[in-house]
């Protein structure tokens, strides 16, 4: 049986920041510039609907001794279908899962060349009350989500 988890409640008002991406913006790298211009301490993404042309996925099951051998990167038009995570740190831990033109989909942990094909509607929240950092993770092999009280 798994183990559990004691989690110290970080309770948090929000703020909303509903923004549009064009034909062409690179979506990660323009939502972290966003994060970093807009002093953001605790960003994550609510809610993305859009295309892109492009996108660099590193696929589930990945390990850092597996090397880079499970990053993919597609050129085709795609949907968005759903992106989550959170925009801390560095390059933040965003998943997406994108549909095909056939109706099927890929899905993965966003590496980047997230090209916007025709928008990226993004609604990105921050907790007012608390400051997201990504530690090293021993156990994972990751930097992974600290939550901390601001």
């Amino acid at each position: 049986m798994a183990e559990t988890q004691q989690i110290t409640p970080c309770p948090s008002g929000l703020t909303v920041h509903p923004i549009r991406l064009h034909p062409g913006v690179e979506l990660k790298s323009t939502l972290m510039k966003y994060v970093k211009d807009n002093d953001l301490v605790a960003p994550f993404i609510m809610t993305c609907c859009g295309s892109l042309t492009k996108a660099t996925l590193r696929l589930a099951s990945h390990t850092p001794a597996d090397g880079n051998n499970k990053i993919v990167s597609y050129e085709e038009h795609f949907e968005i279908c759903s992106l989550v995570g959170t925009l801390s740190g560095g390059g933040g831990h965003l998943h997406i899962v994108l549909g095909r033109e056939d109706g099927s989909t890929v899905s993965g942990h966003v590496v980047g060349d997230l090209v916007v094909f025709t928008t990226a509607e993004v609604v990105i929240g921050e907790c007012r009350d608390a400051v997201f950092t990504r530690p090293f993770d021993e156990k994972t092999g990751f930097d992974e989500l600290k939550v901390e009280k601001r």
